[in-house]
């Protein structure tokens, strides 16, 4: 299998993937909450769990706590999916930035 990047998020923080088609988010530490634009579900992952984009969709990520999380197309973290060579292939591009406003701000 092939390494895939992990992304480390502080405790309330965000992290936006613009198109979640595809995408397989394995969270390996701590507490997240997604949520994918115009899909009535919301989506609780602790250590060991994953989810699987099906949709074009933005997709959100909200960590409770401080939490890391795996962050590759569905074939590269199932290893044999993959074509025999391909490298795991990034996925879609993403923001983080912070879900609170700084202590004192208007």
């Amino acid at each position: 299998m092939e390494a895939v990047p992990t992304v480390t998020l502080p405790a309330r923080q965000l992290f936006e993937i613009t198109d979640a088609a595809g995408v397989r988010i394995l969270c390996t530490a701590g507490s997240l909450w997604l949520t994918l634009d115009h899909d009535p579900r919301d989506v609780v992952l602790q250590a060991g769990d994953s989810f699987e984009a099906a949709a074009s969709r933005r997709l959100l990520l909200y960590a409770f706590e401080p939490s890391t999380f795996a962050l590759a197309s569905a074939a590269a973290l199932d290893g044999p999916r993959c074509a025999k060579g391909q490298a795991a292939q990034p996925v879609a591009p993403a923001r983080v930035w912070s879900a609170t406003r700084a202590a004192g701000a208007a």
